[in-house]
């Protein structure tokens, strides 16, 4: 099984790269990372795949 990479891009500028043989979350989904909830709002699909994410709501759909 291919493992996937992607990269993370925090509103403030921050980011960090992600690996493992889980897919990359989608549009949408929230992911815990820093202590915080995170809300994926664009996603793209190049090499690697390039996250970007906003503070989220505790009481979403959780990935990661």
């Amino acid at each position: 099984m291919p493992g996937r990479l992607f990269e993370i891009r925090y509103p403030n500028g921050d980011f960090e790269y992600d690996a493992g043989p889980r897919p990359a979350p989608n549009v949408g989904e929230v992911i815990e990372r820093k202590g915080k909830s995170w809300r994926v709002i664009t996603k793209s699909e190049g090499r690697p795949i390039v996250l970007r994410v906003e503070a989220a709501a505790d009481d979403r759909k959780r990935t990661g």
